[in-house]
Parts: C-alpha cells; sequence; structure tokens
C-alpha cells in the first residue's frame, strides 16, 4: 500500500515538472518573438533636434573661419617676418661684402706698409753706419792721453807737445804746427772720473803724425816715466762693440785663430765679427 502511495507522489511530482518546463519554454519563445518585433515599433534612441543640429553646423562653420583667419593671420606674420628676416640677412651679407673687402684692402696696405718700414730700417740702419764711419774718420786724426795730472791754470796744449817732443824726434816748432787743438774731456771735479785725471784729446792736422805718435808711444820712456798712455780715440758704440767681442777674439787666439779688435768690430781668420745685439 504505501508503494502505490509513493509511486503516486513521483508521478505527480513528474507533471510538475513538465509542467514547469513547457511554462518556461512557451516564456522563452515569447520573449524571442518580442526581440525579433521591427525596430519601427520600438526604437530607444530619439532622433535629432533640426534646431540643435544646425546651430551646431553654424558653431562648427565659425570655429573653422576662426581657425582659417588665425591660420592666415600667422602665416602673414611669418611672411612679414621671412621678409624682413630676407632684408636684414642681405644687408647682414652686403656688410661682410664690405668687410672682406676692408680686410683685404688693409692687407695689401699693410704689406705696403710692411715693406716701407723694411726699406725705412734699413736705410735707417744705413744712415746710422755711415754717421758711424763719419765720427769713426774723424776720431782716427785723434790720440787719447790718459794719466797726466791737471794743474790750476795749465796750458794743456804745451805740456802735451812737450811729451811728444819726447816720443817722436821732430821739435817743439814742427809738432805746433801738426797738433791742431788739444783739451780735457768733462768737467772740472767731475765726480764721473772718481778723483782720476781728466782724460785729454789730442787732434792732429796730419795724419801720418798721429799714427807715428801711436807707434812710438808705446814704447816711449816718457810714458813710463809719467805713468800716462796713449790711446785711440773710440766712440761709445765702439767701445761697447770692442767689449762685447773682445771675450770673442781671446777665444779665438787660443784655438790658434788670428783674431784682433778693429773699432767696432772685430776680424777673425779675415772674416768681420759684428757684436752681438742686446737692444
Amino acid at each position: 500500500m504505501a508503494n502505490t502511495q509513493d509511486q503516486a507522489s513521483l508521478n505527480d511530482h513528474d507533471y510538475s515538472m513538465d509542467g514547469i518546463r513547457e511554462a518556461c519554454f512557451d516564456e522563452l519563445i515569447e520573449e524571442e518573438m518580442q526581440m525579433a518585433k521591427p525596430l519601427s515599433d520600438h526604437n530607444p534612441f530619439q532622433s535629432p533636434n533640426p534646431k540643435k543640429m544646425k546651430r551646431r553646423d553654424e558653431s562648427k562653420k565659425v570655429n573653422m573661419e576662426s581657425i582659417y583667419n588665425a591660420i592666415y593671420a600667422l602665416s602673414q606674420r611669418f611672411e612679414e617676418g621671412l621678409d624682413a628676416f630676407e632684408g636684414k640677412f642681405d644687408n647682414f651679407e652686403q656688410r661682410i661684402q664690405n668687410n672682406e673687402k676692408e680686410v683685404i684692402e688693409n692687407k695689401n696696405e699693410i704689406i705696403q706698409l710692411k715693406a716701407q718700414v723694411d726699406r725705412l730700417t734699413k736705410e735707417n740702419k744705413e744712415l746710422k753706419e755711415r754717421c758711424r764711419e763719419i765720427e769713426r774718420y774723424g776720431r782716427r786724426w785723434n790720440l787719447k792721453l790718459i794719466g797726466l795730472p791737471e794743474k790750476e791754470n795749465e796750458d794743456t796744449r804745451e805740456m802735451v807737445i812737450g811729451i811728444l817732443t819726447r816720443v817722436i824726434p821732430i821739435s817743439v816748432e814742427q809738432l805746433r804746427d801738426k797738433v791742431d787743438t788739444v783739451h780735457r774731456l768733462g768737467k772740472k771735479d767731475d765726480p764721473a772720473f772718481n778723483m782720476r785725471p781728466r782724460p785729454i784729446i789730442v787732434q792732429f792736422g796730419m795724419r801720418t803724425t798721429r799714427d807715428e805718435i801711436w807707434r812710438r808711444s808705446r814704447e816711449a820712456r816718457v810714458c813710463k816715466e809719467l805713468h800716462v798712455q796713449f790711446r785711440q780715440d773710440w766712440s761709445k758704440e765702439d767701445r761697447e762693440a770692442r767689449a762685447k767681442l773682445y771675450p770673442t777674439v781671446q777665444e779665438a787666439r787660443r784655438n790658434g785663430k788670428k783674431a784682433y779688435l778693429k773699432e767696432g768690430y772685430a776680424i777673425i781668420d779675415g772674416k768681420r765679427v759684428e757684436a752681438p745685439f742686446t737692444g
């Protein structure tokens, strides 16, 4: 009896499940049919407002015109700036060309001036050498007497002639004719001479007399007795040049070379050697 009731209960349950399946299937079909209806029956999107669309189009048109005007104005400014830059560039290029031309002209002028300076420097050097040679020529007629004491109210010329008569065997009258001028150098009591007697310049009227006295004075007894010396009357430049060249001449002599000093230069093995320039 119990089994019969259980079976009946299961049959009722199966019937209920079938009904539920059919109901769900029907709802699904209906839903599918609803979804298959034309869209014209129901459109979730509303159609745009024509007025709003027109205003939007006009706004876009205005914006495009503004953009175009801005671009045009910008292009105009760019062209104007470009024209101005081209003008400045052309002016700058012209200035560069002018500067290059001036540089070339100045360079040529400098070359000419340099050549002129070189020529003038050469001429100046030659003129100086000529003046030195003229001075040397005049000094070749002179002798310098060193070491003769000074006296108050001395007659320097007669004192020197008295010494010369003992150097060469000629009379006083002849020497008076051959000696031109005699005078001491510098001022009396000049501290530059360091309490030594001032040197005496003796200028001769005849070169042969001067040269003979120069040769004989080196061995003359009177010079040794009076402790005096006759020397060449060199110029200041020649004295300085000889002082610079003297070590060179001494070195050449030690090496067996023939070397001696002249007025402002030296002769070593027949070649002229100038004093080094110290500017």
